[in-house]
């Protein structure tokens, strides 16, 4: 059994959380943590006795067999590419970039040096999304003819470092694109996009956007991160049947005729479902950075990196990890411009 050598550069929140559990996986070896502040980097990595440095030219240039890469979203593409160039694979923390144009040249430097691009779009790794998006690509919903996405929540922002990455929208890319999880799911299961129509409040803390896939399919995408109460789900309706994925419950089920024909959960193992259910009904605190992630969330770090090593093992293209990379991005730049011409909206091949 192969054990592939990674690098994780971005030492923050999420970095370090992939950092722990790359550790503890079988298949990996983690040997090189970098972050440009050297003394977190060297604190992070004195939990695994890796190499630290501030240099993320050292890591591309370093001995591995994987690159990973959970900077902040502007500061994705130079440590990607610069590892994508000398033939390692990548894997980028969601977002793939903040602007379409650092993602399509991530994505043809990919192409030039026949290296793997993966991005963490978590909810792909989610065992009961994962068999949603085999039921409908399997046809048993017949002709897709809409789908929908909604996230609602009230987040915390209040005693929040005012300089912090994530309160400035030059560095997250602003909601859309940072709070990309849903998004990317329309996205990913509706298929490349024809026109793009949005609209939201003034302070964009709620938001409507409707998409025309070119299969003729629609979509709609509802965000909020000021709102009192509480949504998340993801719905597909079809010629045959529909299907719902509904977090709060932590279940999945598939429709005919408006009666549940089967069902399954979000989560096989329970405690992992139930603090997903936890988790979806609580105020999101966004005010820290610090603190440990949930069960659910580590649980679906580990299937995210037990398909990673799949995608090192087989070199397929056939993973969640690898398909539509900027398909949501490509809504996203649509909606921040405020062009909805159908012209230039396909992905990238």
């Amino acid at each position: 059994m192969t054990r592939y050598k990674v690098g994780v550069v971005g030492c923050g929140f999420f970095g370090s959380a992939l950092a722990r559990e790359l550790a503890a996986h079988p298949r990996f070896e983690l040997t090189m943590l970098c972050d440009r502040d050297l003394g977190r980097a060297k604190e992070v990595a004195s939990e695994f006795s890796a190499i630290p440095t501030d240099d993320h030219d050292a890591v591309a240039a370093a001995p591995l067999d994987l690159v990973v890469v959970a900077t902040p979203n502007h500061a994705h593409a130079e440590p990607a590419i610069a590892a994508l160039e000398r033939g390692k694979a990548v894997f980028v923390e969601k977002p793939l970039a903040v602007e379409l144009v650092d993602a399509r040249n991530m994505i043809a430097s990919a192409d030039a040096n026949g290296s793997s691009l993966m991005v963490g779009h978590i909810m792909r790794m989610m065992p009961g999304v994962r068999r949603l998006a085999e039921s409908v690509r399997s046809g048993e919903l017949g002709d897709v003819s809409a789908i929908e996405t909604s996230r609602s929540r009230w987040i915390d922002s209040d005693g929040a470092d005012p300089n912090w990455w994530k309160l400035d929208k030059s560095r997250t890319g602003g909601e859309l694109t940072h709070e990309i999880h849903e998004l990317d799911l329309l996205c990913w299961l509706g298929g490349d996009v024809s026109a793009v129509s949005s609209i939201a409040t003034a302070d964009d803390g709620f938001r409507n956007t409707v998409v025309k896939f070119v299969s003729g399919a629609v979509g709609r995408h509802a965000i909020s991160t000021r709102s009192h109460t509480s949504t998340w789900d993801l719905t597909v309706n079809g010629s045959e049947g529909a299907i719902r994925a509904d977090f709060h419950s932590g279940q999945v089920r598939r429709l005919r005729g408006g009666q549940v024909v089967e069902s399954w959960p979000i989560f096989d193992i329970e405690t992992e479902n139930q603090s997903l259910i936890d988790s979806a009904v609580k105020t999101q605190k966004y005010n820290s950075g610090g603190g440990a992630s949930s069960v659910w969330m580590q649980a679906a770090i580990r299937y995210e990196i037990d398909e990673i090593a799949a995608v090192l093992d087989t070199g397929s293209a056939d993973s969640p990890l690898l398909e539509a990379s900027d398909r949501a991005l490509v809504v996203a730049e649509q909606v921040r411009l405020g062009n909805v011409e159908p012209a230039g909206l396909r992905t990238a091949p």
